[in-house]
């Protein structure tokens, strides 16, 4: 089965600008693009589209023109002014911004992704700030520069209908940069909190090749960073920045995909494997952690009781987590237990493809997981919530229904055999 997949190639970093113009070449049509971001209830802005050069390659260079300084190039040079604690006349802040983007007549899709873009900027901007991120706030001009550039990019990403999103290592630039609050070091302090989980580099160029808001869209946006693999190129387009560096063409290249996906190409993941040693904590907070270690997004908590050193019982706290999930687990198990220290070990795992079927019983409905390998079924289990739900309505014993759920599912199964064949 084919995936659409789209690849970001940051060879030249990103920013908002730059992934909307990308992609208009990659296939986006631009009078739609103008029609969807007409839903959104704010004015004083325009969208332009043209064709430029970076270093003898062509690009579309997408521009948003503010009316209330026309002229002025809101691109990939300057986002980092965008956001502040509070300075400037206007100001917009991000927990209305993000009230605007959901109560407009955008797409479900599109608002639920632009506001996942704005989220993970203004917790960046709020780390920097020392600020809750809903009380961040963007000055006018800024504020229209970013809605548009973050809500622009969610309703091309939505339009291309991809479903699995991937990038290469960033090129972040390097130097200095100068914003309203100083000199800072590339990336700008917003930038690096976005770019924390994210392979990078720094070549070829001292400037600012990423910006917040680039970096908040990869953020919320990629599935995995790495090399392409197995992936069948449709379509290429190039996305070009506000510069122009001699020699090196300052462009955002996106490519437009599909990937194979065979019955073993769930099967295999690359996870990480977090563990900690606890002689101090009770099996209570133990267990309240691992809850919470579930929550942020580890994919399994195992707790082993062990003989810790000088004879003291305690425990080893196991945490399984998807790569690239790391800080946010260990960062968890920090705040929720009292070790002082946790170790950490990249694994390969191999799991069977799993899917919920629900089955009819005459008590209500039950969600069975089943699990399977190259295609054929190799275990059957029913959920345990809903399992446990009939089992206190009806009364019957808990291991009843178990038994019931499962011979249901194994009569539908038959009788849908059955129809095919017959």
């Amino acid at each position: 089965m084919s995936v659409n997949t789209l690849y970001f190639d940051c060879f030249s970093g990103i920013s908002g600008d730059m992934t909307i113009g990308a992609l208009l070449d990659v296939g986006v049509d631009f009078d739609y693009l103008k029609t969807e971001l007409g839903k959104l209830p704010i004015d004083g802005f325009d969208v332009r589209l043209s064709r430029v050069e970076r270093s003898h390659i062509s690009a579309a260079k997408f521009d948003v023109v503010v009316q209330a300084e026309a002229g002025h190039d809101h691109g990939h040079t300057h986002q980092h002014d965008h956001a502040h604690g509070g300075e400037g006349h206007f100001h917009r802040s991000a927990s209305a911004i993000m009230d605007m983007i959901r109560q407009s007549s955008l797409s479900a899709p599109v608002r639920e992704r632009a506001v996942g873009i704005f989220e993970k900027l203004a917790v960046s901007e709020g780390q920097v700030h020392q600020m809750p991120p809903e009380e961040v706030e963007f000055h006018e001009v800024g504020a229209v520069d970013s809605i548009v550039d973050i809500v622009g990019t969610a309703i091309g990403l939505e339009a291309l209908e991809v479903d699995r999103f991937l990038c290469s290592p960033i090129n972040i630039g390097g130097g200095f940069i100068h914003c309203q609050h100083g000199v800072y070091p590339v990336p700008a302090p917003a930038t690096a909190s976005l770019l924390s989980h994210a392979p990078v580099y720094s070549k070829h160029v001292k400037a600012e090749l990423v910006t917040p808001t680039g970096a908040a869209i990869l953020a919320a946006t990629i599935d995995q960073f790495g090399p392409m693999n197995g992936f069948k190129i449709e379509n290429v387009g190039y996305g070009a920045g506000s510069k122009s560096f001699d020699e090196f063409p300052n462009c955002l290249r996106l490519f437009l995909g599909t990937e194979e996906e065979t019955p073993d190409s769930d099967s295999n993941d690359n996870v990480v494997v977090i563990e900690a040693n606890i002689d101090d904590m009770t099996a209570e907070n133990l267990a309240y952690a691992g809850e919470r270690l579930l929550e942020v997004g580890a994919l399994d908590v195992l707790t082993i009781p062990a003989l810790m050193k000088k004879g003291r019982p305690g425990h080893l706290l196991q945490v399984i987590v998807p790569a690239g999930g790391e800080d946010r687990v260990s960062r968890t198990m920090f705040e929720e237990t009292t070790t002082i220290g946790v170790r950490m070990s990249p694994m390969s795992r191999r799991v069977l493809d799993r899917e919920l079927v629900e089955v009819e019983t005459p008590d209500g409905a039950v969600r069975v997981k089943v699990s399977s390998f190259n295609g054929s079924v190799v275990n059957v289990s029913p959920e345990y919530d809903d399992c446990a739900r009939l089992a206190r309505a009806t009364g019957r014993p808990f291991k009843d229904i178990q038994a019931e759920v499962s011979k249901l599912y194994l009569e539908q199964q038959q009788t849908g055999e059955s129809n095919e064949n017959g």
